[in-house]
């Protein structure tokens, strides 16, 4: 009997322990996300070791953009969105790049990254890497979404994999001005 409250107690632990890192991976898992695409820097690099220490497998490349490109195309193989991960400021800009193509491309993928404090980008003082990342992608992708709370986390990945699997489809047809259907 005291084995079960003490099991109990330690997932209740566990469950109090859980950070911000911690229910981003579960939110991928629980969407079938495996892989993550990006550069390891401060401060996603104890993400993507808990990641990859979670069964996520981590592809590591030398430029954001690599890395985007590589998630933009496992979304166009695979259907379901390919994840980048980059550090802020010139780490996101570099992945904004490829999550652009994607989107003109109808290719699936969430672009996942490291951000200053809201408050500093408010301040606009010119600390290091601050950026209003949001105001910066929000023209060049389908959705753009700014998580402040953990317990927001859950909530905003499943509003980006439903931004990047849905709307307009893979192929667009084109034809000459002044054709009518009928004409041949």
């Amino acid at each position: 009997m005291s084995a079960v409250v003490q099991s109990v107690d330690a997932n209740e632990a566990e469950r109090e322990q859980t950070d911000g890192f911690n229910l981003i991976i579960d939110a991928l898992k629980l969407n079938g996300l495996n892989t993550i695409y990006g550069v390891p820097g401060i401060p996603i690099t104890d993400f993507g070791r808990m990641a990859q220490a979670a069964g996520i497998r981590v592809i590591s490349f030398r430029h954001e953009q690599n890395a985007g490109y590589a998630a933009s195309i496992a979304g166009f193989l695979t259907k379901k969105p390919g994840v980048c991960l980059t550090v802020s400021a010139p780490g996101f800009l570099n992945g904004l790049t490829a999550l652009a193509h994607a989107t003109t491309n109808c290719f699936p993928m969430i672009l996942i990254s490291g951000s200053s404090e809201r408050e500093i980008v408010d301040l606009q003082q010119g600390d290091y890497e601050e950026m209003d990342q949001l105001a910066i992608a929000k023209p060049l992708c389908k959705a753009a979404f700014r998580v402040l709370h953990a317990q927001d986390i859950g909530i905003g990945l499943a509003r980006a994999i439903r931004a990047a699997v849905s709307g307009r489809p893979g192929r667009r047809l084109s034809r000459p001005a002044g054709k009518n259907c009928s004409d041949r």
